[in-house]
């Protein structure tokens, strides 16, 4: 069994199936499916490669359980950030397993400024909220239009083994 079996399987048994609601966002397997697809290759463009970690702090949305799909059809490690951490705990974590890029959303871009100071290897933002996407982030939605998908990794493991 593989990480991303699950998407597959729905979208090819029901891919007209309602797969997720969000705000006024409504997303059919198919569609999430290739959303998915298009975020790895945006990620893979960015330099994610198997094995790397990329972080996310947001609330509950589509987008995130995008990127959740996205990082393990690339191969990668989600660092999903606890919420209820303070800056310097989220940017610990951030540092600790070398995460270099990181998906935010418009809740959590106070916390910005200290986390870049005390993880420097975060490196690439990727703007996943509803607001406008700030100077010297990257859109979420530009990306996932701008990139063709690709090829699923099918990874059955979340990180290397030691």
């Amino acid at each position: 069994m593989y990480l991303t079996q699950m998407l597959h399987r729905a979208a090819r048994a029901h891919p007209e199936k309602l797969a997720t609601i969000c705000g006024d966002r409504r997303t059919h397997y198919a569609r999430m499916q290739d959303r998915v697809s298009r975020l790895a290759g945006a990620l893979r463009k960015l330099g994610v490669t198997p094995g790397d970690r990329v972080g996310m702090l947001s609330l509950n949305s589509d987008r995130y359980l995008e990127y959740v799909f996205a990082v393990y059809w690339e191969g990668g490690v989600v660092n999903a950030a606890n919420i209820r951490w303070s800056a310097a705990e989220i940017a610990y974590s951030f540092a600790d397993c070398d995460t270099r890029v990181l998906l935010i959303d418009d809740q959590f871009l106070p916390l910005l400024a200290a986390i870049r100071e005390h993880a420097p290897c975060v490196s690439t933002i990727i703007h996943c909220g509803d607001g406008v996407t700030p100077q010297g982030m990257l859109n979420y939605e530009e990306l996932v239009a701008a990139n063709g998908p690709v090829e699923d990794a099918m990874a059955s493991h979340t990180a290397a083994p030691t």
